[in-house]
């Protein structure tokens, strides 16, 4: 929809990620998106007052744009959309969050025209201009190579991290450092403090002046819901100084997750929030349990005293470490449900990584934050400081990336039942009371004056109480892995049609849990597509495809391809004679992927049979045996597929067309209950005709049918009067739109289609 639109601008430009490989094609151009706060639209020649967010995609080389500017945008306006497959991730919600209601794509910059009239200074233009300060400053004295990692690790900015370390960061558990958090907001108070109390300032003088330049910092960074917890935190702790009141680490949590619960109540009980809370929780109750209930008694005190000081260092060292290890163990227990369950992946390596980066962590984030201060300063005079923030950057990268390629570091995981969630915490929780009451009576103890009594039988019961609790914990840990391990039944036989767009991505599901994918991409970029379908195999709790088969050469049938073999098991892939041999560019390099990693590549045709299940058989209906040289285009090509369900029948024809598809035809096709529509329901498929020839009961276009829409559906209806219904898993209204399943089971046919409120029967 062609739109006029008025607005501030909220966050300045940044560079949107570009195609990292050549089957992203339509993604090659550059491209920039900022946000823009509305105020008006153009309505037929008169501008309308209007309220919320727009995000702008614009093409072309990325210009400056400062906070808040006011300007005109003239583009093409679209509604985030919403989740179309199962387990998909919702942007309209997300959107909606932030009150960003529309996206405007705009052609080039000579779309955006400025209202010089109404240019203002604002706060949150300072702090933005400070950013790209910032952000300029690391490109002018960090090492090339090393700026990506230092624009995440240090102001968010991860949109030239390649996808390479992300994956990395992400396979070793530490995927939390590439975001601005709370680790960061401690490092950074941490630093400030130590400096301030070493050149003797007071100690409310040193928190006042790290509540200032932590909020600074939160700011600069972009002020996510993670952040804004641990700022709010340091402001609750810097407020108990000044009044001389100790605040309860667990109490000041809640304050501050009550006022967040407020502000956002559904980011909030997002998974990364939920990780961000327990994790704080975790560290807080451990940490005061161990001040209060392990501290050491007189004469102990005493003993320590007497040791050499090399004695007191080693010791020193080896109690923070058995600390940190403890730590980095109990936050690693907590989350891993919620992982599994919000990405999926286990990572038994997260431990070893944190004991790893933990030394060095610091040393990074403060050679980092020293380029940051240093940004009034001469470039001359920096260049030094960028080298050496770039060898721990560069440090950092390596140790990860060696890390990741350990085997087995991150696996998939099948998604965990709420029941065993559930069950798991709530042994957390009480082991985490149990704590709670120890600590209760340990002050009891000191405030009675009893503190020299002996803790052994204390520490035994204590250690007792771990015990059952761990034991307790092992049993149901030892449950899920079993969960995990155990072959996956499912009752009847499924088909999943993945809304892809323009584009195909069709999952067969049988009832012993095998899998056969049919074509994975999407007309467009890669990433859409990858999501769509992983979030359809993720929801069927599929990690290992036995067959995957790409019906032709064409890029919207096959772009996703490199992302499903990095993230799933796919034991063969199956394709035509007449794709190894496509001129494709993209053909070739998916080609050359299959023998780098491996996959064994099977050719097939007509006659040929793909075992899916013991109750489900795939018939190759065509291509020919034999080379025809009246056919050339790679549509003509596919790979039509007869799906034997038993008693059901399942026609996927890929994109042939023309020529093909009469010759198809005219050697006869088999009746079918189901028709996967060719070439995405477009009027070169033959519509009529070939509905006049296999009399299907269901006919399902994986897309939106194309201009030629009209025409085609009444041309199904035409071919046979049996036609039940013509489904689009891209249709023009929400009510004609999503993945569609064919469920096959005790000889009965369900077809059903996805919405964002879940499956509809549809026959």
């Amino acid at each position: 929809l062609p739109v006029l639109v008025q607005g501030v601008v909220v966050v300045g430009p940044k560079k949107v990620k570009a195609a990292e490989n050549i089957l992203d094609f339509y993604r090659q151009q550059k491209t920039s998106e900022w946000c823009l706060e509305l105020h008006a639209v153009r309505n037929q020649g008169l501008w309308e007052s209007v309220s919320g967010y727009a995000r702008i995609f614009i093409d072309g080389e990325m210009q400056p744009l400062p906070v808040g500017s006011s300007v005109r945008v003239y583009g093409r306006a679209a509604r985030p959309s919403a989740p179309l497959n199962p387990s998909e991730f919702d942007f309209q919600r997300h959107s909606q969050l932030k009150r960003v209601l529309t996206i405007v794509r705009v052609r080039n910059w000579s779309s955006v025209v400025f209202c010089r009239d109404k240019q203002t200074i604002t706060l949150a233009g300072c702090i933005d201009w400070l950013h790209q300060r910032c952000l300029k400053r690391l490109h002018e004295i960090v090492p090339e190579s090393n700026q990506p990692l230092a624009s995440s690790l240090l102001l968010g900015a991860r949109e030239a991290l390649s996808q390479q370390t992300v994956n990395a960061f992400a396979d070793t558990g530490s995927a939390h450092i590439l975001a601005i958090s709370g680790l960061h907001i401690g490092l950074v108070a941490t630093a400030v403090f130590y400096v301030l109390r070493l050149f003797g300032c007071s100690l409310r003088i040193s928190w006042l002046i790290v509540i200032i330049v932590v909020t600074i910092y939160a700011c600069l960074t972009g002020g996510a819901i993670p952040v804004v917890r641990a700022t709010m935190l340091m402001w609750v702790a810097g407020l108990g100084v000044w009044t001389r009141r100790r605040f309860v680490g667990l109490h000041a949590l809640a304050i501050v997750g009550i006022v967040l619960l407020l502000w956002s109540p559904a980011s909030i009980v997002s998974v990364g929030m939920l990780l961000s809370f327990l994790a704080t929780a975790v560290l807080i109750s451990l940490g005061v349990w161990c001040r209060d209930h392990w501290g050491d008694d007189s004469i102990t005190q005493l003993a320590k005293e007497k040791r050499s000081w090399i004695q007191r260092i080693l010791y020193r060292f080896f109690d923070a470490s058995r600390w940190f290890v403890l730590l980095s163990a109990s936050v690693w227990i907590v989350s891993v449900p919620l992982v599994i369950v919000g990405f999926h992946r286990f990572v038994p390596i997260a431990i070893g990584t944190n004991i790893l980066i933990a030394p060095l962590l610091p040393c990074v984030m403060a050679s980092g934050f020293v380029c940051l201060v240093s940004v009034f300063l001469p470039v001359s005079v920096c260049k030094p400081l960028g080298d050496a923030a770039g060898f721990f950057f560069d440090l950092l990268e390596r140790v990860v990336e060696m890390l990741a390629s350990i085997p087995g570091s991150s696996v998939r995981a099948h998604t965990l039942p709420t029941w065993w969630v559930l069950c798991w915490y709530i042994v957390i929780v009480l082991f985490l009371l149990q704590l709670c009451y120890q600590a209760k009576l340990v002050k009891r103890r000191h405030a009675f004056g009893t503190e020299t009594v002996s803790k052994g039988p204390e520490i035994l019961a204590l250690r007792r109480k771990i015990l059952v609790f761990g034991v307790i914990l092992l049993g149901v840990g030892m449950l899920g892995i079993s969960l995990q391990s155990m072959p996956k039944t499912f009752q009847g036989n499924r088909i999943i049609v993945s809304s892809m767009g323009h584009g195909c991505g069709i999952v067969i599901k049988t009832e012993g849990g095998q899998c056969l994918v049919y074509d994975a991409g999407r007309i467009g970029a890669s990433g859409a597509a990858l999501r769509s379908l992983r979030a359809v195999l993720n929801s069927e709790g599929i990690h290992t495809i036995q067959s995957l088969v790409l019906s032709h050469a064409d890029t919207d049938h096959f772009n996703a391809v490199p992302g499903i073999l990095k993230e799933f098991r796919v034991e063969q892939v199956i394709v035509s004679p007449h794709f190894l041999r496509s001129s494709s560019r993209s053909a070739r390099r998916v080609h050359e992927l299959f023998v780098e990693l491996g996959v064994p590549i099977r050719t097939v045709l007509r006659g040929d049979v793909i075992p899916v299940g013991l109750s489900c058989t795939a018939r190759v209906l065509h291509p020919q045996c034999t080379i025809d040289t009246a056919i050339h285009s790679d549509n003509e090509n596919s790979i039509v597929l007869d799906i034997d369900f038993d008693s059901k029948r399942v026609l996927f024809t890929g994109d042939i067309e023309g020529v093909a598809l009469r010759r198809l035809m005219a050697m006869g096709l088999p009746r079918c209950d189901v028709l996967i529509a060719p070439h995405h329901g477009s009027r070169t498929g033959l519509p009529q005709e070939i509905v006049a020839k296999v009399h299907p009961f269901v006919i399902v276009v994986s897309g939106s049918g194309g201009r030629d829409w009209p025409f085609v559906s009444q041309a199904f209806y035409k071919g046979w009067d049996g036609v039940r219904a013509v489904l689009r898993t891209s249709g023009g209204s929400p009510k004609n739109r999503g993945a569609i399943s064919i469920t096959v089971f005790d000889n009965t046919m369900t077809v059903e289609q996805f919405s964002p409120t879940g499956w509809h029967s549809m026959l």
